[in-house]
């Protein structure tokens, strides 16, 4: 059976890709919540919003309104 080279190559792309993909997927997935939470608090400590701590966990406050 011979395969042409052309469609060897299409498949290996393809199975690459897919893997890469799921690398990705997989070490990515944690990292989103700690740039979130990254993300709010260096927003309260710059004094973008207002926050204080309650039972060791920020509480964001609501802005006042004039």
């Amino acid at each position: 059976m011979y395969l042409d080279p052309t469609l060897t190559l299409w498949i290996l792309l393809a199975a690459a890709s897919v893997c890469a993909f799921m690398l990705g997927k997989f070490f990515g997935s944690g990292v989103k919540e700690e740039i979130i939470n990254d993300t709010i608090l260096y927003l309260i400590d710059n004094n973008y919003v207002k926050a204080e701590k309650i039972d060791g966990e920020w509480e964001i406050l609501e802005l006042e309104e004039n």
